[in-house]
C-alpha cells in the first residue's frame, strides 16, 4: 500500500489481497490515520486481486467513518474479481467506483461544488 495527497484528497494505492489477517488490520489502521488528516479518500484497487468479507467490511467501515467526518471514500479501478465481490454483496450500490484516479479526483471536486450550491 502506498499513499499520496492530491489537494485535500488522500489517494491510497493497494496491491495484493485485502483479506482477514494482519495485512487487513494494517490497511484499516493506515486509513483510519489518514482520515484524521482529511475525510476524503480515494482507494485505488487496480492492484488488488482478491477481497474477502473482512476486506469488504473494512471498506464499509472506512466509508462510514469518512462520511461521519464530512468526507467521502471513493473506489478506483476495482479489478474484475473485486468488482464481482462488490456486485455479489450489493456494495456496488454503496460505493462509487471510477475508472481512474483522475476521474475519481474530479468527482470530489464536483461533489464539493454540489454541496456548496445547495
Amino acid at each position: 500500500m502506498s499513499s499520496e495527497v492530491s489537494g485535500d484528497v488522500f489517494i491510497v494505492r493497494c496491491t495484493g489481497r485485502i483479506v482477514f489477517g494482519d495485512e487487513a488490520a494494517a490497511f484499516r489502521e493506515r486509513l483510519v490515520q489518514l482520515l484524521t488528516g482529511t475525510p476524503k479518500v480515494l482507494v485505488n484497487l487496480s492492484g488488488v486481486d482478491y477481497v474477502d468479507s473482512c476486506g469488504l467490511g473494512i471498506l464499509v467501515g472506512l466509508l462510514v467513518s469518512s462520511v461521519n467526518r464530512g468526507g467521502e471514500l471513493k473506489l478506483v479501478a476495482p479489478s474484475k474479481r473485486v468488482a464481482e465481490a462488490l456486485q455479489r454483496t450489493h456494495l456496488h450500490q454503496v460505493f462509487t467506483a471510477y475508472r481512474d484516479e483522475n476521474e475519481g479526483l474530479a468527482a470530489f471536486g464536483s461533489s464539493q461544488q454540489h454541496r456548496q450550491a445547495r
